[in-house]
């Protein structure tokens, strides 16, 4: 995904597939959704479900405003 010129990598999954499913509960703990998987450079994963939160993550590095 291309947002402010820069290219992402943005996945959109489906908890309605079992293995999606799983991933999310294995790697956050939660089967709730909206949920972001955010990898950082040094491969540390952390899991943002809020949509607040996702938002101003988004916001704070510059992807929308």
């Amino acid at each position: 995904m291309t947002l402010r010129g820069r290219q992402h990598s943005i996945e959109m999954l489906s908890t309605s597939d079992s293995d999606n499913r799983s991933q999310l509960l294995c790697g956050g703990g939660k089967g709730q959704v909206p949920c972001m998987r955010i990898e950082s450079e040094d491969g540390n994963i952390h899991w943002m479900y809020e949509s607040d939160d996702i938002l101003k993550y988004v916001r704070e590095q510059g992807l929308i405003s």
